[in-house]
């Protein structure tokens, strides 16, 4: 994913083209233009088209995508390769569910057949009874296509071949069962394709192939080059961020379907085709001009009402964000690595517009380049401009990501149109990837990130550069930083300032870290120097309880895994002990776990005098809170058992008194009752002398 490559190869209408690229490419608009696309034989393809909304009277639901693993076609991958795969599909699968949602249709879904395909001709006297109806089968005709891949009888609705005047078919293709419980089917192809050895940088490429009544599209296609899902190249990030591009495009942000986005504003239950999607504006550039996606654009760049820009670098129309204007969304069409691309607003303010979903906009991440920046930002004329913090200057010079968790090299790509910005460094650039004994004065680590500065212990001129320091939150766009063996200094936020103990000045980036914090985290320590080790006996501690809160929800087992994994990293450099003293169970639904601490055999001894667990025991209490790559904020609180003990006691006291309570009150009802009752015997003996 990191690796940049030299030379794409392209090929499309019969040509090669040439283009220098860096990092992942897509393929979406040159694979869809050699897909055969089938729709219901009702839709009339006509730009102005008013219909009825199918299943009007169902509510919206959660958009429901089933992958369809082709037989045989995961022997390319080892156990490991395939199990990733699926992982990756289930995860993307639930992201896109709770993101999307529409208003399903009864039974199981069924594929349309082209009829120009299995019918070699059709009745065209009006005055026939069998007008229009197929009158004789083409005897080539073995089946559909999607892509390459032949779909099974059974997903395909069944089709007839008419007499001229008969009232019975002379013959019949039932239909098949279908497929139970989906809105869009996905055929998961693994294959060494042409276009997967002619690009290097392709992990996978999709179209959509079958469309419903309306328009969307409710079948399609992604298939997987097997070379690229090695171990260790590609992980399960990657793999995800991949599927999420491919599957998107499948689903309607392609150019192909921008002519069939559909209107849906009116009251009632009718809709129509819009008017126009995509418009070029005065400078040549082509932007998606409707109304979800012009009011998104417009309040991220702070300039009113504005078209959101596409790739002007493919024609004659892109299916992919302006790299130059929307950096980190996850529809350019040269992705970033996972933790520095995003599901962004504008893009699900595009799917809402296609007028086929029901859109949750509240799962997207904040869009960050060119937040606030104007109308004219990103275009080639102003890219010069560094004063804004998103592109530099200099070829070759070591910076910072504008978001500041890796360093970043200036440089520029075929889609930049000449403009430079901070590429993340193919290797050793993370300053969130914690790194123990590095020799710089930096400090690699989880809460670290990535500044300007040219500080340095030595009476030395040094050069302005990106470097890693540990950063802290306090209040929104409110931190401190820790220089290695420093105090923490407060940074103001734009300013450059001066470190006690060195030499040389730090700036403060603006508008780019804690952002949206309500608490301020607890001052944490962060050992300097590497401790001295002894031996001591192998130990298990009783379980410690940790409590995990995060900005962003976690839907998926693999992902709370990671963030296990990460946390432990974390809770293991705080306490100063290495990450193979700890273990952890299974992540519960609350986003707690049972911390346990031994000594596994490949751990070095622990320093003398303390243990691991004694070191952990001193982390309860004091929450801990960092910024996550992948998680955004992540607050860590360690709950003894003793607590979690006082807790218990403190209810089972309260059970306990109101269990008294309860229990005076009944025999005070009993003795009140049974006094009644004498006293009413009394008074019924007096009445009854004479």
């Amino acid at each position: 994913m990191k690796q940049c490559l030299t030379m794409v190869v392209i090929r499309t209408f019969g040509l090669f083209f040439m283009v220098k690229l860096c990092s992942l490419v897509c393929l979406h608009d040159y694979v869809q233009q050699d897909t055969h696309v089938v729709s219901p034989p009702a839709v009339i393809p006509h730009k102005t088209r008013i219909f009825r909304r199918s299943t009007t009277w169902a509510p919206q639901m959660p958009l429901r995508v089933t992958p369809w693993y082709l037989p045989g076609e995961t022997a390319l991958l080892t156990p490991s390769q395939s199990t990733q795969l699926h992982s990756a599909m289930r995860e993307v699968t639930k992201i896109i569910s709770n993101m999307l949602s529409v208003h399903r249709s009864e039974g199981p879904l069924l594929l349309n057949r082209d009829m120009n395909k299995y019918c070699r001709s059709v009745w065209g006297d009006p005055s026939l009874p069998n007008y229009k109806r197929c009158g004789s089968r083409d005897n080539s005709y073995h089946g559909e296509r999607c892509l390459d891949v032949v779909i099974p009888d059974s997903h395909l609705y069944g089709y007839e071949v008419w007499p001229m005047n008969g009232i019975e078919p002379d013959h019949v293709t039932p239909s098949g069962t279908g497929v139970l419980d989906t809105d869009f089917l996905l055929y998961v192809r693994v294959a060494q394709t042409e276009k997967c050895a002619l690009q290097p940088s392709v992990i996978a490429y999709a179209a959509y192939c079958q469309l419903d009544h309306s328009g969307r599209p409710i079948a399609g296609v992604i298939v997987f080059c097997p070379k690229r899902l090695k171990d260790g190249i590609y992980q399960h990030q990657h793999v995800m961020q991949v599927c999420l591009h491919e599957i998107l495009h499948a689903l309607g942000f392609s150019s192909s379907l921008f002519e069939r986005w559909i209107d849906c504003s009116f009251s009632g239950h009718m809709c129509s085709s819009r008017s126009r999607v995509t418009n070029t504006d005065e400078r040549g550039q082509l932007r998606i001009y409707t109304p979800n996606v012009m009011q998104r654009m417009g309040e991220h760049l702070g300039a009113g009402s504005v078209g959101a820009p596409l790739e002007n670098q493919e024609s004659p129309a892109s299916s992919h964000w302006e790299s130059r204007i929307m950096q980190g969304s996850i529809l350019t069409a040269s992705l970033s690595p996972p933790h520095l691309t995003f599901l962004d607003p504008i893009t699900l303010a595009a799917f809402q517009d296609m007028g086929w979903y029901g859109v949750n906009t509240s799962i997207h991440s904040h869009l960050v380049w060119g937040k606030g920046a104007g109308v004219y930002f990103g275009l080639p004329s102003t890219c010069q401009d560094k004063l804004a913090g998103f592109f530099c200057g200099e070829e070759g010079e070591i910076g910072c990501h504008y978001l500041h968790l890796d360093k970043g090299n200036c440089s520029t790509d075929a889609y930049l149109d000449g403009c430079r910005i901070y590429k993340p460094l193919i290797q050793g650039g993370e300053c969130w990837l914690l790194q123990e004994h590095h020799v710089s004065d930096e400090i690699y680590h989880p809460q670290s990130r990535c500044f300007f500065s040219n500080l340095t212990k030595e009476m030395k001129h040094e050069k302005v550069k990106g470097r890693c320091y540990l950063h802290r939150c306090v209040a929104p766009n409110i931190f401190q930083i820790k220089v290695q063996g420093s105090e923490w200094t407060d940074c103001p936020a734009g300013e450059w300032i001066e470190v006690k103990g060195y030499e040389g000045i730090l700036l403060c980036p603006n508008g780019r870290l804690c952002l949206g914090f309500d608490q301020p985290p607890a001052p944490t320590t962060v050992p300097t120097t590497t401790p001295i080790y002894s031996t001591f006996p192998q130990i298990t501690s009783p379980g410690l309880r940790v409590q995990l809160t995060t900005m962003q929800n976690l839907n998926w087992n693999t992902a709370k895994k990671f963030l296990t994994e990460e946390v432990l990293a974390v809770i293991a450099q705080h306490a100063g002990i290495q990450r193979c003293f700890l273990h952890a169970s299974t992540l519960d639904k609350d986003l707690s776990f049972v911390l346990m601490v031994g000594k596994p055999n490949n751990c070095h001894p622990h320093p003398t005098g303390s243990s691991p667990h004694s070191s952990i025991v001193n982390l309860i209490d004091n929450p801990i809170t960092y910024e996550s790559p992948h998680f955004s904020t992540v607050t860590i609180r360690l709950l003894s058992p003793g607590s979690q003990n006082s807790i218990f006691s403190e209810v089972s006291l309260i059970v306990g008194c109101v269990g008294v309570i309860l229990f005076c009150t009944m025999i005070l009802v009993i003795c009140w009752c049974k006094h009644r009752a004498r006293v009413s015997q009394v008074r019924d003996i007096y009445h009854a002398q004479p």
